[in-house]
C-alpha cells in the first residue's frame, strides 16, 4: 500500500513538473510573439509619423501658396 501511494505521489510530482515546463515554454513563446508585434507596431508608428510630417509640410506649403496669391 505504501509503495502504491509513493508511486502515485511520484507520478503527480513528475506530471506537475512537466506541466510547469510546458507552461513556461508557452509563456516564453507568447513573450517573443508580443515583442515582435511591439517592434512591428513601433516601425508602423514611425512610418505613419513620417507620413504625417510630410503631409503637414505639404499642407503648410499649399497654404502659403494660397495666401501669397491673395
Amino acid at each position: 500500500m505504501k509503495k502504491c501511494l509513493a508511486l502515485i505521489l511520484a507520478c503527480i510530482i513528475a506530471l506537475s513538473a512537466c506541466s510547469k515546463n510546458d507552461e513556461k515554454a508557452t509563456l516564453e513563446k507568447d513573450i517573443d510573439k508580443l515583442e515582435k508585434q511591439n517592434k512591428d507596431l513601433k516601425k508602423q508608428k514611425e512610418k505613419l509619423q513620417k507620413e504625417h510630417d510630410k503631409l503637414k509640410d505639404k499642407s503648410d506649403s499649399l497654404e502659403k501658396d494660397v495666401n501669397a496669391k491673395m
